[in-house]
């Protein structure tokens, strides 16, 4: 049977992206982390209120990225959501088979 996709919920799906886009950029965090804290734990001549302004500003960044990738995804799902449909209205949109 074929089906007709010929409209997205911009707003929805903006939700459902932003979403998904947080929960990647998650994965990301440890790896993050790791990268923020072994060079802080080095011996350095800069001193330690350095050194923990830099750790503090990387950790307040893992809680900052995961929020901001999430905003920026949900934004951008609604504008491609929003195109899709102005693209499908003139080409009637995408044809799928489901069974």
């Amino acid at each position: 049977m074929t089906k007709r996709l010929k409209r997205i919920a911009p707003v929805k799906f903006g939700i459902v992206l932003g979403i998904i886009y947080g929960l990647i950029s998650l994965i990301f965090i440890p790896f993050f982390l790791l990268a923020i804290l072994i060079p802080s734990l080095a011996p350095t001549h800069e001193g330690a209120m350095q050194q923990g302004l830099t750790t503090g500003l990387g950790l307040v960044l893992c809680i900052v990225i995961p929020i901001l990738y999430a905003v920026i995804g949900g934004l951008f799902g609604m504008l491609a959501a929003w195109l899709y449909n102005v693209v499908a209205s003139w080409t009637g949109g995408i044809e799928f088979e489901v069974e």
